[in-house]
C-alpha cells in the first residue's frame, strides 16, 4: 500500500510541476500570437514555434500521467483480486489440511491402541 501511494505521489508531483510550467507558455504563446505576422521577427516566430512544441509536450506529459495512473489503478485490482484468490486458496488449504492432520492424529492414536 505504502509503495502505491508513493507512486501516485510522484504522478502528483509531476502533474503539479507540469501545471505550473502551462501558464507561463500559455501566456507568452498568446503575447506572440497575437501580434501580426508581418511585425514579427524571426526570433519571435521561432519562439513562437517553439513554445507551441513546449505546450503540446506539457499536455502530452499530464496526459501520459494520467493514462499511467489508470493503467496502476487497474494492475492494482487485479493484483488485488489475485492476492485475495490466493488467500481465500490458503486459508481452504489450511483448513483442509487442518482435517487430515486431526483424522490422522486419531489413527494413530488407535494404531498405538492396538499394539499394546
Amino acid at each position: 500500500m505504502i509503495i502505491r501511494k508513493e507512486s501516485e505521489l510522484v504522478y502528483i508531483a509531476r502533474t503539479q510541476e507540469l501545471e505550473q510550467q502551462q501558464p507561463g507558455v500559455e501566456g507568452e504563446l498568446r503575447r506572440l500570437l497575437e501580434k501580426p505576422d508581418h511585425l514579427k521577427s524571426r526570433d519571435e516566430r521561432r519562439q513562437e514555434t517553439l513554445l507551441m512544441q513546449r505546450l503540446v509536450e506539457i499536455v502530452n506529459g499530464r496526459n501520459a500521467i494520467v493514462e499511467g495512473l489508470d493503467e496502476d489503478r487497474l494492475r492494482e485490482v487485479e493484483e488485488d483480486q489475485q492476492l485475495n484468490e490466493m488467500m481465500k486458496n490458503l486459508g481452504v488449504k489450511k483448513a483442509k489440511s487442518k482435517r487430515k492432520s486431526s483424522i490422522s492424529k486419531l489413527f494413530r492414536r488407535r494404531s498405538k491402541r492396538r499394539v499394546e
